[in-house]
């Protein structure tokens, strides 16, 4: 069964997906992922900054993207003079440096629609490797708090007002979460099938010493230590960890999405 036309269950999860307790948040140490501080007011539109951010950006995740596709074709890699990534902790690191820039932009006119593609670009790669557990949730869980605070124009580990949505600026259209829900289903099943086959897990570590000079000027030196699975006796530990992909952004639209029936979080 494709992630289209998966059939989902009341309460808006997919049928054969573990739907996240709150009790999950008492019987395990599931890793998160804070995001780095915004700027205190959004890009002016059209200036310098901004244009410097767009360049980044887009270049960021279209080298991202052509390493990729380097990995499936290695005829690619004389063209774009670049490697294929060997696991997918790899390109999760880079996909979270410029998640870190989206967010430090504080912009909600560029959050939104680059987040959208940095999971896009997390759901599609996710199940194309070995189950990588550490850079996987590491990633997730980022997304996961990042798409919930814009739901709520609040940082949800603060609660201070997000740049941008002052005065009930900034908010989400319908379309925007629609999106949002259908990326979330997807990955919830990409992330259980990949588990599935954890005997094939890619745990390996990846050097963080990869940061070129214009990364500098958009990300942070904070990075995090997740246990792997090494420290766990059994797989239960990340089976809880996958029932709990997306909880945030899961009970956000289901308070903001006035939608019911089959496929709603309602």
């Amino acid at each position: 069964m494709t992630p289209d036309t998966v059939q989902s269950e009341p309460g808006g999860f997919p049928s054969g997906l573990p739907s996240p307790s709150a009790s999950l948040a008492t019987t395990t140490s599931i890793p998160t992922s804070a995001l780095p501080q915004p700027r205190s007011h959004p890009l002016k539109p059209g200036s310098h900054k901004e244009s410097s951010f767009v360049d980044y950006v887009d270049r960021r995740l279209l080298e991202i993207s052509r390493r990729y596709q380097i990995r499936f074709n290695a005829g690619m890699n004389d063209d774009v003079g670049s490697r294929g990534y060997e696991g997918f902790g790899e390109a999760a690191r880079d996909l979270e440096t410029v998640l870190d820039a989206i967010w430090v932009s504080g912009t909600p006119s560029l959050q939104k629609p680059y987040l959208l593609n940095v999971a896009l670009a997390t759901c599609t790669y996710i199940p194309s490797f070995p189950f990588t557990p550490r850079e996987t949730f590491k990633l997730l869980n980022k997304l996961d708090l990042a798409f919930s605070s814009l739901m709520q124009g609040q940082d949800l580990e603060s609660g201070e007002t997000l740049p941008g949505f002052q005065d009930g600026r900034g908010k989400l259209s319908t379309t925007e979460k629609v999106r949002i829900r259908g990326l979330v289903e997807r990955t919830r099943i990409a992330v259980m099938d990949v588990s599935r086959k954890s005997g094939d897990i890619d745990d390996r570590s990846v050097s963080l010493n990869t940061q070129t000079e214009d990364e500098e000027d958009f990300t942070t030196d904070e990075d995090m230590d997740i246990d792997g699975p090494e420290s766990k006796s059994s797989h239960i530990w990340w089976e809880m960890a996958v029932a709990r992909v997306y909880e945030k952004t899961i009970i956000e639209l289901g308070t903001s999405l006035d939608v019911s029936g089959p496929g709603g979080f309602g």
